[in-house]
């Protein structure tokens, strides 16, 4: 299975104007083998750059790309053995749904059974195999998406790529097709690369998360890893929903939060901060060494299965959960209730205080 490995990766374009736009900027990376990873960020991070690079379709300024620690850095796309799904399918619209599965295959100059068996797996296996003779426009979005999927899988490349595959979709069928696209990688023991802006999809689907931000890797690791342990402020902030508030040291395990004072077991490296906790962490009542804040409700917005609270607190915005357990629905707040919530040294995240926190706080 092939282990993809990224050395000293940059990658300049020229503009309409002729200046140097740097898209990705000297990343170092190892993409484990068998494993469903995702590169995430915002739009115009370079992620999808990377991916085009890894698969061959654009070459990189400086650095390498090795599969398997072999040098492909030079090699076209037919020669890397990988499967390409593109985020606007990417099939043949005069083809019928076997013909277009059968194409990788066929051009690789498979025999004719080695074909037909392969296209019987793969349509089984992304649930077309009872839509064999139907032409693309025949085909829901989901479908077409699958299709795209089973002529990827049908060349029994071990590295799947994905470019965005399910952006284009509708909620319901983009959320189907995540289970899918993950037990398809996984019982066939595939190495996946997906590209997505979407943070709940990546959250959904990946064993390995690639945080990109403006050409470089902010951070890797599991989705627990990410949003438990975020190693920046636009960690917190990208992946999932996190409040932040600036704070003073005061002494080894004691910072001053807008003049509420907070206990914490870790050692405090830093004199000026700033401390982010997540919604889920806010209490909104007061608990006895908690720092504790006053508010008013703006708005409350009714998600299902939890309310989320949005306080302003002296014009910031603190975004607080309350869930709905066994149908019992949380206390009577209302908007514009003035609310007391609290938090604990034991739940926050700590950051060094950035020169620019609204810079750090963007989501580009």
């Amino acid at each position: 299975m092939p282990k993809v490995e990224i050395i000293g990766l940059t990658k300049k374009f020229k503009s309409a104007k002729d200046e140097e736009i740097l898209a990705l900027d000297n990343l170092n990376l190892n993409i484990p083998s068998k494993k469903y990873s995702t590169l995430l960020g915002p739009s115009g991070c370079g992620k999808t750059t990377l991916l085009r690079i890894i698969t061959g379709l654009i070459s990189p300024t400086k650095g390498q790309v090795l599969f398997n620690k072999e040098d492909v850095s030079l090699r076209p796309p037919q020669e890397r053995d990988i499967g390409f799904v593109f985020q606007h399918f990417s099939i043949f619209p005069h083809m019928d749904v076997w013909h277009n599965t059968a194409y990788g295959p066929l051009v690789r100059g498979w025999e004719k059974e080695d074909i037909a068996k392969a296209v019987k797996i793969n349509l089984k296996l992304v649930g077309l195999d009872d839509r064999a003779k139907a032409l693309p426009h025949e085909l829901s979005g989901g479908m077409r998406q699958r299709l795209g999927l089973a002529r990827a899988l049908a060349t029994h490349a071990k590295l799947l790529l994905l470019d965005e595959p399910l952006s284009a979709l509708d909620a319901k069928i983009g959320a189907y097709l995540r289970y899918e696209l993950r037990k398809i990688v996984k019982n066939n023991r595939l190495t996946a690369i997906h590209v997505t802006h979407n943070q709940e999809e990546a959250m959904m689907i990946s064993d390995n998360i690639i945080l990109m931000r403006k050409g470089r890797i902010v951070q890797t690791g599991s989705p627990v890893e990410l949003y438990n342990y975020p190693k920046t402020i636009f960690a917190a902030n990208f992946i999932g929903k996190c409040n932040f508030f600036t704070a003073r040291k005061l002494s080894d395990n004691l910072i001053d939060i807008g003049g509420r004072k907070l206990a914490v077991k870790k050692n405090i490296k830093y004199d000026e901060m700033v401390i982010g906790i997540r919604p889920e962490k806010i209490h909104l009542k007061s608990h006895p060494g908690q720092a504790l804040f006053t508010g008013k409700i703006d708005l409350i917005n009714f998600l299902g299965h939890l309310y989320e609270y949005r306080i302003n607190v002296n014009g910031n915005i603190i975004k607080a959960y309350k869930r709905i357990k066994d149908d019992k629905l949380p206390e009577k707040y209302r908007e514009g209730d003035k609310v007391n919530f609290s938090i604990s040294g034991d739940d926050i995240f700590i950051f060094p205080k950035p020169k620019d926190i609204k810079k750090e706080l963007s989501l580009d």
